[in-house]
């Protein structure tokens, strides 16, 4: 599997071109991608890009998050993209990310969303400004939470029905 960065062409592509996203990402775009959830995501990601390459807005513009946005997971048995994780930005305050996921229901208990969230939460770690990797799911989602145990994350809390959780910088 291999990791993609999402800059501004591909995200404007996600949008509004499936074929130029795929020429894009080297390969298809499964007719499941992105799930409902990413595609409400996606325009004021893209936006965010938009406006961090503006010369216009000046010291207004948001931070490029040159690598603390969007992944996609390319499948490469397939040449197809079948999911993605995201972090929610760069390190806050208290050095957390926040990192989300998904990918496709044919694509499932393969192992490439812990390969690929492996991987991000590694280069995350190399920040030296990370802390800690932090996520959550809800209660009834027995797949996230077995994705998260696997990637080394720990039930920090719990909210009406949302569990959250948090994984360590390990020395």
């Amino acid at each position: 599997m291999q990791l993609m960065p999402v800059g501004r062409e591909l995200a404007r592509a996600l949008l509004t071109d499936r074929k130029g996203a795929a020429a894009l990402a080297d390969g298809l775009i499964h007719r499941d991608f992105p799930d409902a959830e990413l595609a409400t995501k996606l325009p004021a990601f893209a936006q965010r890009l938009d406006d961090a390459a503006n010369p216009a807005l000046g010291h207004t513009a948001p931070r490029d998050p040159a690598g603390w946005g969007l992944w996609l997971f390319r499948y490469d048995a397939e040449r197809m993209v079948v999911g993605a994780a995201s972090f929610t930005g760069p390190p806050n305050a208290a050095g957390e990310v926040e990192l989300g996921y998904q990918i496709v229901p044919a694509h499932r208990r393969r192992g490439l969303t812990v390969e690929g969230c492996r991987a991000l939460i590694e280069w995350a770690f190399h920040d030296t400004a990370t802390s800690a990797v932090i996520a959550d799911c809800t209660a009834d989602n027995t797949a996230s939470i077995r994705t998260l145990e696997k990637l080394g994350f720990v039930h920090d809390r719990t909210t009406r029905e949302r569990l959250y959780w948090r994984r360590g910088r390990i020395n």
